[in-house]
């Protein structure tokens, strides 16, 4: 009876859900707003976040032998709990195998070497604020997910993120703008009411949590949610001289299987007048309200840049 309240427990604590951890700028990552042409006084630095939730206390002997008592009712129980666990992973496992009833281009194999040269020319995307002239960005899609891969030389340093953010649903309202997520004492302006983040920088974490994944707004303040975990090596990919990030993104992080998107991105570059870099599309404008422009992609039409609408 002893042996079955142990691996009843150990079932038990494998079940529970745990949040996923993340961390915000480090101290490094200084900035000052613009608003209109005119920089405000200088940001603070965003103190470390952890979202971590610590284990609970360890039942004892006595809580143990109790729960043996029960052992026959739990094990009934947890064999249908972990039935509709398999039932709920089996359906995100579904969309990533047999893809969305979306167009696009062809699924992109991303490996953090010549990753652009990899999107067919036709997903090459206009930016704004290069960093230093060989700024680049390419998006494309495939049925079971969304591509980018960003080269800038502002990975150099390895605190400074990508954020993309998205508008994702089958029929998208008009755009209402709003506020993005807050970096290093910088928060972006969007110029429409994003339902997805999705953050990468060249450090994944720098000693307090990871960062790397897909936020939703969810949260006090706002965004400091991270729905879904991406994971360097697996789903982003650095190049080796550290100045290219790519990124692939499955439709189950992004809502199941939206037919249309609206995007905007850009660098949080925190140098004081240049602290947003490398824009998506050009005429975003992250600094001032209400956020400039944005693309809106019809997945189900062909992925090429020329047919995305502003």
């Amino acid at each position: 009876m002893r042996l079955s309240a142990v691996a009843i427990l150990l079932l038990a604590s494998c079940s529970t859900a745990q949040m996923v951890s993340h961390e915000d700028a480090p101290s490094g990552v200084d900035g000052r707003v613009i608003d209109g042409g005119a920089i405000d006084a200088a940001a603070t630095d965003a103190p470390l976040a952890n979202d971590a939730r610590p284990d609970g206390p360890a039942p004892d002997a006595a809580a143990a032998d109790a729960a043996a008592t029960d052992a026959a009712a739990t094990d009934a129980t947890s064999a249908t709990d972990a039935a509709t666990a398999i039932d709920a992973g089996a359906a995100d496992a579904a969309i990533d195998a047999a893809g969305c009833l979306i167009a696009g281009a062809a699924a992109i194999t991303l490996d953090g070497s010549g990753d652009l040269a990899a999107y067919p020319a036709a997903q090459t995307v206009p930016i704004g604020a290069g960093f230093d002239g060989a700024d680049a960005v390419r998006l494309s899609w495939s049925p079971t997910a969304l591509y980018l891969t960003v080269h800038s030389g502002a990975f150099a340093d390895a605190a400074k993120p990508y954020h993309l953010y998205l508008q994702a649903g089958t029929a998208l309202p008009a755009a209402t703008p709003s506020t993005g997520k807050e970096y290093g004492g910088l928060t972006a302006q969007l110029p429409f009411t994003a339902t997805h983040l999705i953050a990468i920088r060249r450090t994944n974490d720098f000693g307090s949590g990871a960062y790397d994944g897909v936020y939703v707004p969810a949260g006090t303040p706002a965004w400091t949610t991270r729905a879904t975990a991406l994971t360097p090596g697996t789903d982003v990919f650095i190049s080796a001289d550290n100045a290219e990030l790519s990124v692939r993104v499955p439709w189950t992080a992004l809502g199941g299987c939206p037919t249309q998107l609206r995007v905007a991105g850009h660098i949080v570059n925190g140098g004081a007048g240049t602290e947003w870099k490398t824009l998506v599309p050009a005429a975003h404008t992250p600094w001032m309200t209400p956020g400039g422009a944005a693309y809106t992609l019809d997945l189900t039409g062909p992925a090429a840049v020329s047919g995305w609408s502003m």
